[in-house]
């Protein structure tokens, strides 16, 4: 085989430092020292639009994280992990949420992937509820701004984020390669410790990471935080913000002579406590909600080659047990010694089985016409059960068959694309939502110069509402909203959330203009867009702060991205650069009403010097006051978040061991994200250090 199948596999590696914590990511055996690879200049092809053209020949806003980039933006969230990235922040419910927000979009607007396929957990449902994924096993993040709805399902206006890893190989290995992480951050006390190992076999490629990690209640800046939202006997910490997790998994992949065949197997388990109740909001004196998070997800993967006018076939088909319960806690003086700490009680327990599948056949040809034709299939259960189970079991079903086709001539790239999808979402045999959604799309990019392009895209893009939206304290029976006085609350979030099973269907047009400048002594792109959405879904707050409602109205979104890196000196032996980036994103609804919980305005610049074995880095991000507000919706605080990072490479023999130190939120500012529930009463972590060392061999 002269070259990869599905999943384009690059030769470097990466793993992890930073973010709120530290690291891990995969590795081939082939990979370049770390101090090295500050000074390499890597030409990215990218995964996740099916074609694998060049990142500089894409008509999307695409980034793409991996090797040391990654290592230094790696948290323990998704949302955290790729908040540096422009168009993306993160969504946090506490310290062990950080869900992506993609151009003011997120939950199932933003499609988060495991490999390609859907990571069938239950992030998308509630703000709560933590991505199914281990960024510390990542080998590359990859994120598609604006609708990517074409190849990964309905709905993805936001864009797509997809987590690859090397549980199953796409080509074979030439040599044993490993990656060991340890680290600790002096905010919480968190310590993480992680592995990846990868190695031939023969004719198989093999597999396994693993990652530990645990942290206490994190510390805020003194003053920002009162009783009861503050612990008073640990002052300066966000109470139940503590959480542990541990994740493993297993692959091995047989190629033979026209291509290969891989399974996997991985677990993740995690365990973090939620915030107390916002101002204005009901709660029990002293009880703390825990989240206790268990995923175990299969995989199966095949890539051929083929003669004729399709040349390869893809199969991946991941299957999915997920759950987690949600925990109260009773506060301890209620109970004598003998009865321990405090009482547990499961209030709710989610649970999401059921599997995602894709078949891709890809062409190509002599007069430069490339395409992918596809089908993708999903069949699970949803839903939620005990006392405080206010989505009852709901069968989700989708068949979907799209199509992209690819063009070039002299200077010009051409993509077309389209999608049908069906959708049944069934609480009961009377209550069920069937909806055929289409999709399509048009981009064309033509070169200006050797180093610039300009690109322009146009899509339609429907989306079907969600089980969440839909079926939220909803009677299986009746098909209507529970009576009043019947109405559950959820619990972790203290709201109740009420849908609507009238909902329609959405509808986006979105267009989009970009610049990009790939190559040369700067490099950089500036993307605007529009996206106009009829039959907006959003979760409104109503007159009453503890309720939440379902609602439904037109809605527009603009906004401006711009990302610009300017290499100040750069030789063979050291580079200096300057980064700069900025977002800015409106939405308005027909009304005249502000979208709720609209991120704001970011402006962020860095600068990067590597030299022989040190790296060092100091990055400034200005985040702004965000005034537009919706109904009953309280305006937020901009804030200056700076950060540094210095790391040393010692080579030993063919091995590398780089420490690193990286000091966060170092102006100890009082940081409020302005696109969370809990903002309120859950400020981000004050000052703090991550030191650690990764060993590469």
């Amino acid at each position: 085989m002269n070259r990869p199948l599905h999943r384009f596999t690059p030769k470097k590696l990466t793993q992890a430092i930073s973010g709120l914590p530290f690291l891990l990511c995969a590795t081939t055996g082939s990979a370049a020292p770390e101090h090295e690879q500050h000074l390499t200049v890597i030409e990215e092809v990218v995964v996740t639009g099916e074609l694998q053209k060049k990142l500089a020949d894409t008509a999307l806003p695409i980034n793409v994280l991996s090797g040391e980039q990654l290592n230094n933006d790696l948290a323990n969230t998704l949302g955290d992990t790729i908040d540096s990235l422009p168009g993306v922040q993160s969504s946090s419910f506490g310290a062990g949420v950080g869900r992506p927000i993609i151009r003011g979009q997120s939950g199932n607007r933003v499609r988060v992937l495991q490999n390609g396929i859907n990571t069938l957990d239950a992030s998308s449902v509630s703000p709560d509820h933590a991505n199914g994924v281990n960024p510390f096993a990542a080998e590359r993040i990859e994120v598609l701004r604006g609708p990517a709805t074409l190849l990964y399902g309905n709905g993805a206006i936001g864009g797509v984020v997809n987590v690859l890893d090397k549980r199953i190989a796409s080509q074979p290995l030439e040599e044993t390669s490993a990656r060991i992480l340890q680290s600790h951050d002096t905010n919480n006390d968190q310590n993480t410790t992680a592995f990846t190992l990868d190695a031939p076999a023969g004719n198989f490629a093999v597999h396994a990471d693993g990652t530990i990690f645990n942290g206490n209640d994190v510390e805020i800046p003194d003053g920002n935080f009162l009783p009861p939202f503050q612990d008073e006997d640990t002052t300066g910490r966000l109470r139940n913000s503590n959480f542990d997790g541990k994740s493993g998994g297993l692959g091995a992949t047989y190629f033979f002579d026209s291509g290969y065949i891989g399974i996997a197997v991985s677990d993740l388990q995690q365990e973090y406590g939620l915030p107390p109740a916002p101002p204005g909001v009901s709660d029990e004196e002293g009880v703390d909600i825990r989240i206790d998070l268990d995923q175990t997800r299969y995989e199966i993967e095949t890539g051929w080659l083929l003669n004729g006018f399709f040349n390869e076939l893809n199969a991946h088909i991941g299957f999915t047990d997920y759950e987690h319960r949600e925990i109260e806690i009773e506060p301890e003086e209620e109970f004598s010694e003998d009865e321990g700490d405090g009482e547990e009680e499961i209030g709710t327990r989610f649970f999401n089985e059921g599997f995602d599948s894709r078949f891709t056949l890809k062409h190509g040809s002599p007069n430069n016409q490339h395409g992918v034709l596809g089908v993708q299939i999903q069949d699970r259960e949803f839903g939620s059960e005990g006392g405080e189970g206010y989505i009852l079991p709901t069968d989700i079903r989708s068949f979907a068959v799209f199509a992209l086709e690819g063009f070039e001539y002299k200077q010009l790239q051409l993509e077309l694309g389209a999608r049908i999808e069906r959708t049944d979402t069934e609480l009961s045999s009377g209550c069920d939502q069937s909806e055929t959604t289409f999709s399509a799309s048009a981009s064309a990019l033509r070169d200006i110069s050797d180093s610039a392009n300009v690109w322009i895209s146009a899509s339609l893009s429907e989306r079907a509402a969600t089980e969440e939206e839909l079926f939220s304290n909803v009677s299986e029976s009746t098909c209507t909203n529970f009576a009043e006085q019947d109405l559950i609350e959820h619990a972790a979030t203290r709201r109740i959330e009420i849908g609507n099973p009238d909902l329609d269907t959405e509808t986006s047009r979105n267009i989009e203009v970009g610049l990009r400048k790939h190559s040369g002594e700067w490099t950089g792109e500036i993307n605007v867009f529009y996206n106009n959405i009829r039959d907006y879904i959003f979760a409104g707050f109503t007159d009453d702060p503890e309720v939440i409602r379902y609602n439904q109205q037109d809605a527009d979104f603009y906004g401006i991205e711009a990302e610009f890196t300017q290499h100040l000196f750069r030789d063979s032996n050291q580079h200096f650069d300057l980064r700069v980036f900025g977002d800015y994103v409106q939405g308005e609804l027909d009304d005249g009403e502000d979208v709720p919980r609209l991120a704001p305005a970011r402006l962020g610049a860095e600068l990067s010097w590597a030299r022989n074995r040190w790296f060092a880095q100091l990055s400034s991000v200005q985040v702004f006051d965000q005034s537009r507000t919706s109904s009953n919706e309280t305006k937020t605080d901009g804030y200056n978040r700076l950060e540094a990072l210095i790391e040393y490479n010692l080579p030993i023999n063919d091995s590398n061991l780089a420490i690193y130190s990286k000091g966060k939120n170092l102006l100890d500012e009082d940081i409020r994200d302005h696109t969370s529930f809990t903002k309120d009463s859950a400020p981000a972590a004050g000052i703090g250090a991550e030191v650690g060392l990764r060993f590469t061999f």
